[in-house]
C-alpha cells in the first residue's frame, strides 16, 4: 500500500546510547518523498535540537522529548525548552525505560531483544523507577506539572511505558485539564497490556488515539491477528498507525508501514481505515 501521505508519530533516532540505524540527515536521505512525517523518538534526549541543527527537508519531521531520568524524570522546564524550538507540537512521552511498571517487568533497563547480545545494559533492579501516581491513586504533583506543561505548550501526550492503572489515570485527568492531543503508547505492548474495555473508555475522550505499531508484531512477537482484532474492537477513527522503527537491523519506517497495512488488510483491515489511521489522525495531533 502507498504509504507517502501517511505521518509516523513513532521513529527512534541516533546518536542514542542504544544503537540506531539513522541520525537525522540519513534518515531525511531515505525516507523524503516515502512518507509524510515522522516523529522523532531518543530515550536519553530531546529531539529538537537535531532538528534544527540539520538541513531543510521536505519531509515534516517532529521533536520530542522523553521523560526518563536522564532528562531529569518528570521535567517540565525540559518540555517548555524543546516547545520553545518547535513550530509545531512536540510529543512528550511519559517515562519509558525509566518507568517503574517497565523496570519492574523487565530484567534489563533496555532489553536485550531490542539491541541483541552484547549490549551492556543496566539491570532494572539497579534504577529507580519513575511512577506517575500516588498511594492514593492520584497523579503526583510533578506529573500535575508535567500536564501543565504540555497544556501551555500545545504538545502531543503520549503515555510511554507507564502501567495501564497509571495511563489511565493519566488520560482521564489530562482530559479533564482540556489537553485534547493524547496517545496511548502500544496498549497491547506486554509490559503494559491494556484490557480492550480501559482502551475503549479512555477513546471516548476527545482527541485519544490508541497506537498500532509494526514493531508490536516485528520485535515483540505479538500475531498480527490480535493488532487487527484491537483495531477493530477500538474503531480506527481512534487509532494511529506507526512503525516504531530505527533500529539498526529493522526496515525504514516506509518499508515497516507498508508492510504493516498489507499485514492488517489481509486482516479484514480496510484501505480507508488504514489512511484514517495513517494519514488523518495524525494529523489531527498536530494540529
Amino acid at each position: 500500500m502507498d504509504v507517502k501521505k501517511f505521518i509516523d508519530l513513532h521513529v527512534h533516532i541516533g546518536p542514542e546510547v542504544l544503537p540506531r540505524r539513522f541520525i537525522v540527515s540519513s534518515l531525511i536521505k531515505k525516507q523524503e518523498g516515502k512518507v509524510r512525517g515522522i516523529a522523532l523518538k531518543n530515550h536519553f534526549y530531546p529531539t529538537m535540537p537535531l532538528i534544527k541543527g540539520g538541513k531543510k527537508s521536505e519531509l515534516i519531521l517532529i521533536g520530542s522529548v522523553t521523560l526518563n531520568n536522564y532528562l531529569g524524570g518528570l521535567n517540565a522546564d525540559a518540555i517548555y525548552a524543546s516547545a520553545q524550538l518547535s513550530e509545531r507540537p512536540i510529543i512528550v512521552w511519559f517515562p519509558t525505560i525509566n518507568a517503574e511498571n517497565f523496570l519492574r517487568r523487565s530484567t534489563y533497563e533496555i532489553p536485550l531483544e531490542w539491541v541483541g547480545k552484547g549490549f551492556k545494559s543496566r539491570l532494572s533492579k539497579e534504577v529507580k523507577g519513575i511512577r506517575i501516581i500516588d498511594n492514593q491513586g492520584k497523579l503526583t504533583k510533578e506529573a500535575k506539572k508535567v500536564l501543565a506543561a504540555i497544556k501551555e505548550n500545545n504538545c502531543i501526550l503520549a503515555t510511554g511505558h507507564v502501567s495501564w492503572q497509571e495511563a489511565q489515570v493519566l488520560v482521564r485527568e489530562a482530559s479533564k485539564e482540556g489537553i485534547k492531543k493524547i496517545i496511548v503508547t502500544h496498549p497491547i505492548y506486554q509490559l503494559i497490556d491494556m484490557p480492550v474495555n480501559v482502551q475503549k473508555e479512555l477513546a471516548e475522550y476527545e482527541g485519544v488515539f490508541m497506537e498500532q505499531n509494526y514493531a508490536m508484531y516485528t520485535i515483540d512477537n505479538i500475531a498480527i491477528g490480535k493488532i487487527a482484532d484491537q483495531i477493530k474492537k477500538i474503531g480506527a477513527e481512534k487509532c494511529i498507525l506507526t512503525s516504531d522503527m530505527g533500529q539498526v537491523k529493522n526496515p525504514t519506517p516506509s518499508e515497516a508501514l507498508e508492510a504493516f497495512t498489507e499485514l492488517l488488510k489481509q486482516q479484514g483491515i480496510s484501505e480507508k481505515e488504514l489512511r484514517i489511521m495513517g494519514e488523518e489522525n495524525p494529523r489531527k495531533l498536530l494540529a
